[in-house]
């Protein structure tokens, strides 16, 4: 029996309170959106961005930003290999095609030397993800998409709270976007947000969140473009609201988990963790480890043991290409695949490790102590 999931969120009392007022009957007509503002509002200021909207999830807000640069058939969208899928799946939602890039064995982003490779005259997007909380090489990034006037993407769904040379994840690129899932640091159940400085592309996302309606400009049932509704609700603002007040003892705990990962896992050989230093200071979402030269059947073992003991650990990213999805695509001519050789690699040989707001030391001593065991057995049939 699984007692503890790779990840569970942090609720206590304070976000009771919040959920309780969004719940009474002045909040739903005399400002039902009070909740939504006033999360929008600090989220944007705390990331040093002007604008902020929220979304019911973190894949609307992507398709949000990518509906508002009206892309055409010809245009290319490049997304990493090693990142959710729903980084990739707003792009076949629009016009565009998707093209699909392989990632830096260091970062785990994606890899600047295979951008240089496949980026064409029609690349008009790149879709960056900080996967668990590393980031790519930002500065390089955006001279090399401001040099080509590319529009760069920043997906912060997995780096709320990560700093690149002292700045925050969420102020790289044209517009960042974040998720509050269940799973990741403060939540909201499901949501979304999107953040940006430009007040254009803003606007226009504003106007396509809410069925096209452009409030500053017609009458309220009187819409100018047919859009679908991507809004948020009050009740689920009032908890991500709440969640944001308390975000840097969420953080703190997060990282906690991290460096007693560290600790307990030092004398485990070839083992490496998500990106932390003094470039890069990590948000701590999920600790990963990656095991190089781990046999196959030593890699399950862990995942088996873990499960047996009531933990409940997850494999990497596996790359895009290599899900069924791309398979049942049918029109395989919208996509452009990268040979995916270290993203393959990642999922081979790298864990995500139970990081819920829930574990203990003792817990972490726990899943430490498999992982060592198992390795050691690994170390050991080398010998053989």
């Amino acid at each position: 029996m699984i007692r503890f999931s790779t990840f569970g969120p942090h609720i206590d009392k304070s976000d009771m309170k919040f959920v309780k007022d969004a719940m009474q009957p002045k909040s739903w007509y005399v400002n039902p959106y009070k909740y939504c503002e006033k999360f929008e509002k600090i989220f944007a200021k705390y990331h040093d961005r002007k604008f902020a909207l929220m979304t019911p999830n973190c894949t609307l807000a992507i398709h949000l930003f990518l509906l508002s640069l009206n892309l055409k058939r010809d245009d290319e969208v490049i997304v990493s290999e090693s990142t959710w899928i729903a980084t990739a799946s707003p792009v076949l939602q629009t016009k565009a095609k998707l093209v699909l890039c392989d990632v830096d064995e260091n970062t785990w982003c994606l890899s600047i030397n295979q951008l240089r490779k496949i980026v064409t005259k029609k690349t008009k997007v790149i879709i960056s993800t900080s996967v668990f909380g590393n980031m790519p090489n930002y500065r390089e990034l955006e001279i090399f998409c401001k040099k080509r006037k590319i529009f760069l993407l920043e997906d912060a769904a997995e780096s709320l709270g990560s700093t690149y040379n002292g700045k925050k994840s969420g102020k790289f690129g044209i517009a960042s976007v974040f998720s509050f899932h269940r799973t990741k640091t403060i939540t909201t159940g499901e949501g979304g947000m999107i953040i940006m400085d430009d007040p254009k592309i803003f606007k226009i996302c504003k106007i396509f969140r809410d069925h096209g309606r452009d409030h500053g400009k017609t009458k309220d049932l009187f819409n100018d473009y047919f859009a679908v509704k991507y809004m948020p609700f009050n009740l689920q603002a009032a908890l991500g609201y709440s969640q944001f007040l308390k975000l840097k003892k969420l953080l703190n705990i997060k990282r906690d988990i991290f460096l007693n990962y560290k600790k307990y896992l030092k004398n485990v050989k070839k083992i490496s963790f998500n990106l932390d230093n003094k470039i890069l200071r990590n948000g701590c979402w999920a600790t990963v480890i990656k095991i190089e030269d781990l046999k196959e059947k030593f890699y399950k073992e862990i995942f088996i043991k873990l499960a047996a003991k009531g933990y409940l650990a997850r494999p990497f990213f596996y790359p895009v290409s290599h899900l069924p999805a791309f398979k049942n695509y049918p029109d395989k001519s919208r996509i452009r695949k990268s040979n995916a050789k270290i993203a393959i690699k990642l999922n081979k040989t790298s864990i995500v490790l139970p990081s819920s707001f829930n574990l203990k030391v003792i817990d972490i001593k726990k899943i430490c102590e498999v992982i060592e065991k198992v390795t050691y057995k690994n170390e050991n049939s080398k010998k053989v």
